[in-house]
């Protein structure tokens, strides 16, 4: 990332790619988590049900800067990221994580060098049976948005403001 990209300052440069869909504003409904409050990144998409088994094995590979975003759902029954996974996507240079459902160990991933979002905590942890999709087309927050999918490679933006999709990188 060569900059950070402030997401107020984006809608107000990107009008015409707002109007396209190809700049997309997700809803305000995350809570923010980590030590990073703001980060971007390439997005890397997955689909789980209440298991992050799949979580695991990605945050085990070398991030690269990339955001992971998780269409979990919008479970609230349990979590899907906790502090070892949150301190795994640290150690491998994962610039963040987005959550469509819970976290635990709320005060360890505080205190790790990451972004996150997610809907809020949870103390149950998931389940262990590695169900779901790696690199599918997502839709986050509940809701169909903005006419389109979170997909694979696309560019994630996240700050205090809120949480931005990108069809492609944005200019600073």
């Amino acid at each position: 990332m060569a900059g950070v990209v402030a997401t107020a300052e984006a809608c107000d440069s990107n009008a015409a790619l707002l109007a396209s869909g190809d700049l997309r504003v997700l809803q305000p409904v995350f809570q923010i988590y980590g030590q990073c409050r703001s980060f971007s990144g390439p997005v890397v998409t997955l689909k789980v049900f209440e298991d992050n088994v799949l979580v695991r094995e990605l945050l085990e590979t070398r991030g690269e800067g990339k955001v992971l975003v998780i269409d979990g759902g919008g479970s609230m029954r349990c979590a899907l990221i906790g502090g070892n996974l949150g301190q795994l996507a640290h150690n491998n240079g994962w610039s963040g994580i987005v959550v469509n459902g819970c976290i635990r160990d709320v005060d360890e991933i505080n205190g790790c060098g990451i972004g996150v979002r997610a809907l809020g905590s949870h103390p149950l942890k998931s389940n262990k049976k590695g169900h779901g999709d790696k690199h599918v087309p997502v839709y986050i927050a509940g809701v169909y948005i903005a006419g389109s999918f979170i997909r694979d490679g696309e560019w994630l933006y996240a700050d205090s403001d809120g949480i931005l999709v990108s069809k492609s990188e944005l200019s600073i």
